[in-house]
């Protein structure tokens, strides 16, 4: 496998694209590690400084991933819920990816409907921790 192979995260799991095809593979974070089971084999990455992504996070802003349709929303504002919990689920590639509450909260905004065309790192629903709700 090259070392610059395209990788799409889709929750736990990978789409690795490689000359030799698309492959599966599922993806667990440890820390500031990243294990990867692709293919037979245990690949571990490690986060060298911190992501943009991250920083999202501490905003409450969730942003979609990859381009792709918003086909459900699940949150309504004001909601009050769990750390992994589903707010809207995003279709690309064929593949439907739920994006999910970042921390325990509360649903400030949905910022998207059924149907909407999305592209990466657009916006798709402002949070806030529990403890500041």
């Amino acid at each position: 496998m090259a070392s610059d192979a395209p990788i799409t995260r889709l929750g736990d799991r990978v789409l690795v694209r490689t000359s030799e095809g698309t492959f599966s593979g599922v993806a667990v974070s440890k820390g500031d590690a990243i294990f990867v089971s692709f293919r037979g084999q245990t690949l571990k990455f490690e986060r060298s400084a911190p992501r943009a992504a991250d920083a999202a996070l501490g905003s409450g802003k969730v942003n979609a991933p990859m381009p792709g349709m918003i086909v459900e929303v699940l949150a309504k504002p004001g909601m009050e819920l769990k750390r992994g919990a589903k707010l809207v689920v995003l279709e690309a590639m064929k593949t439907q990816l739920p994006l999910t509450m970042p921390f325990d909260g509360v649903v400030e905004s949905i910022l998207v409907e059924v149907g909407r065309q999305v592209e990466q790192d657009t916006a798709v629903a402002i949070v806030k921790p529990a403890e500041s709700a």
